[in-house]
């Protein structure tokens, strides 16, 4: 199954890297990713990747729990 996750994140050092890295420990892999700003401050990062409904929440909490994260949606 198909998920979508948006994360607003504040522009720092090695976030994307941190991310990225949530992913991999877990296994799960990423479809597709891209990154957007309006202010230079916070960028909102869009990824997809495929897995069930564990996966969804067990992704999702984990990146919630990053120190750069600000806000953690499932689409």
């Amino acid at each position: 199954m198909k998920f979508t996750v948006v994360l607003s994140v504040h522009n720092r050092y090695g976030v994307l890297n941190r991310i990225t890295g949530v992913y991999a420990r877990r296994g799960y892999n990423i479809d597709s990713l891209s990154m957007e700003t309006s202010n230079p401050e916070v960028y909102r990062i869009t990824i997809c990747s495929k897995g069930d409904d564990y996966a969804q929440m067990q992704v999702t909490r984990q990146l919630a729990k990053l120190h750069d994260v600000v806000e953690v949606e499932l689409i």
